[in-house]
């Protein structure tokens, strides 16, 4: 059986230490490094969205770049733009790290997938709503041990408002969209988790809200804020507020080739480790329930399959 790989993704909830490395989305060693970007004003790039109808995405020139952080201690993400098609979007994450996106939805290409991802749909107006649906299979691996199970998802996202938003590289004038997602995990599966019993519920079912913030001249989501519970906290469940189960990230840095170059010191970027999916058991024990519920989820990539 071939060693299970992973996709990249922009977010990602906190897990054991031992699998963090591996499933922090398009986290990199290293930091912002001062001086690495010229600072211009944010009037000067002119980044600032007009309200109206966005038709399809601004093509973007390679080696345009962009900074994340989900807060001061943790390591920043950086993504750069190598190739923009009208079908296919092409990044590198961190040094090294392929991903392919659609270009009409930012949603990753997965050949695995069924149904349709769209983290975002073109034509882009406030008042816009779309619902999405896709099931692929998922894989969680480590240095020791790994499992895959399938996953379900069914997203509902709207376009609420135009809004000005103060982040790290200054005032930004946003799409604000917000996503309620209702995901399944079932069928777990490994051959090398023989240490430990791995019993119970072989099914386990969440909701992750999100606030994303997308500015079509950078070409991206610059803030965005998540969080996850089981269904049952629905009513309680917000991306809102100061609450410490929030993750937020945001954009540190944006570079366009012979263009804008801006960058700035996280204000709002927050992840903490020791915050787990609310409402879902809090103490360690050894059942699928437990382990499906923790580990944020990780697309099995198409040439892991076998």
């Amino acid at each position: 059986m071939k060693k299970l790989t992973r996709i990249a993704h922009a977010v990602a909830r906190p897990v054991h230490s031992a699998v963090r490395r591996a499933l922090s989305v398009a986290l990199v060693a290293g930091s912002l490094t001062a001086g690495a970007v010229s600072a211009k004003s944010l009037n000067t790039c002119k980044l600032d969205a007009i309200d109206g109808t966005i038709e399809r995405p601004l093509q973007l020139a390679p080696g345009t770049r962009w900074t994340y952080s989900v807060g001061a201690d943790h390591p920043v993400s950086t993504l750069r733009l190598d190739g923009m098609a009208e079908s296919l979007t092409r990044l590198t994450v961190g040094h090294g790290l392929q991903r392919v996106e659609h270009t009409d939805t930012y949603a990753d290409v997965n050949p695995l997938r069924q149904g349709r991802k769209e983290i975002l749909r073109f034509p882009l107006a406030v008042g816009a709503a779309w619902n999405d649906e896709f099931a692929e299979p998922g894989a969680v691996v480590s240095e020791n041990w790994g499992y895959r199970y399938d996953y379900e998802e069914k997203g509902s996202s709207r376009v609420v408002a135009m809004e000005t938003i103060k982040i790290g590289v200054g005032n930004v004038r946003a799409y604000r969209i917000e996503r309620s997602a209702h995901w399944r995990k079932s069928n777990p599966r490994s051959n090398d988790m023989t240490g430990m019993r791995w019993q119970g519920r072989e099914a386990v079912e969440g909701l992750e809200r999100s606030i994303s913030w997308y500015v079509p001249a950078m070409g991206r989501v610059v803030l965005k804020r998540s969080i996850t519970a089981h269904p049952s906290y629905a009513l309680y469940l917000s991306a809102e507020g100061n609450s410490r189960d929030v993750i937020v990230t945001e954009l540190v840095a944006f570079e366009s080739p012979g263009g804008c170059r801006v960058e700035g010191e996280p204000i709002h970027a927050q992840r903490f480790a020791d915050r787990r999916p609310l409402h879902y058991p809090s103490v360690f024990n050894d059942t699928w329930e437990f382990v499906l519920q923790r580990h944020p989820h990780i697309p099995e990539r198409a040439d892991s399959a076998e």
